[in-house]
């Protein structure tokens, strides 16, 4: 259980930005694109480094770098690898969402200065299918997690409950996983029915069974509550698995947590970086 659970709001220390803007080439059935609409538009590498130089001088260490995934199901990231290596030398913390890569793009990545790849991670070739639109197997994104781990990039794997007509049974080969490679954080997002895809109106898994899977994931590494998750179960669920997770994504107000300015998957060792001035000395229990 944890013993001190922070929340994490990415505001003025850590901006996230989306290289393909609102556009997504992949257009899966999960979301249709909708939520690359909240992060700041870059689609070019020059907009990239600009952006990245003004909210440097507001005070920003670091970025999540995103877009929307080509028809491969990989972020278009190679245009970008110079912007990236400029954006590095302004002294950031970089994170990607890399989606699938291989032993070259990983190795090009790390070169390029990324620090941390937040990585989708699905064990059931049916779901990567009916959600990504992929034709690739499980298989494919453990060779990505491999190749990102072999190439020195830190890995926070992100994995999702509550995906329509998923089988849990993958969670006993998720935590043979985890063991294996040494996967010190996952994060745990749920999936959301979203207007405009076919997936809206779905209903949702009773929340007694996500808090259980939650509790398992628990049992075998450090868990952040991601910041997918349908809003109307948001309040509810934030409390019931408070006990389980040490790091919650913009966390329900009612929780009155303390608040690191940063995606919640960064390294517990730059915690201290993305304080909330706001905070004081609510941080003296956190890890050197």
């Amino acid at each position: 259980m944890a013993s001190l659970t922070l929340g994490f709001s990415p505001r003025r220390k850590f901006v996230e930005v989306s290289i393909t803007g609102a556009v997504c080439p992949l257009n899966c059935p999960m979301c249709r694109g909708r939520w690359l609409k909240g992060m700041k538009p870059t689609p070019t590498p020059d907009s990239l480094v600009e952006f990245a130089r003004e909210a440097r001088r507001r005070g920003s260490k670091g970025i999540l770098i995103s877009g929307g995934l080509s028809p491969s199901g990989k972020l278009p990231f190679r245009r970008f690898l110079w912007a990236i290596r400029r954006v590095k030398e302004m002294g950031y913390f970089i994170s990607v969402h890399t989606g699938l890569v291989d032993a070259d793009d990983a190795t090009d990545l790390r070169d390029a200065g990324v620090d941390m790849a937040d990585f989708e991670l699905y064990l059931n070739d049916d779901v990567i299918r009916r959600i990504k639109g992929l034709r690739v197997g499980k298989d494919k994104y453990l060779e990505s997690l491999d190749s990102l781990k072999e190439a020195g990039i830190q890995v926070a794997p992100h994995i999702t409950l509550g995906i329509p007509g998923d089988d849990p049974e993958w969670m006993d080969e998720l935590r043979s996983f985890v063991r294996e490679k040494g996967f010190e954080r996952l994060v745990v997002l749920v999936f959301i029915p979203t207007p405009g895809t076919p997936f809206w109106g779905h209903p949702l898994p009773p929340i007694s069974e996500l808090v259980d899977q939650v509790k398992e994931v628990s049992t075998f590494s450090k868990v952040s509550l991601g910041c997918m998750r349908p809003p109307r179960i948001k309040k509810q669920l934030d409390r019931r698995v408070i006990s389980y997770v040490d790091r919650i994504a913009n966390p329900h107000s009612s929780l009155d947590l303390k608040l690191v300015d940063a995606c919640c998957s960064i390294p517990d060792n730059i915690l201290k970086d993305f304080l909330d001035p706001k905070s004081g000395d609510a941080y003296r229990e956190l890890p050197e």
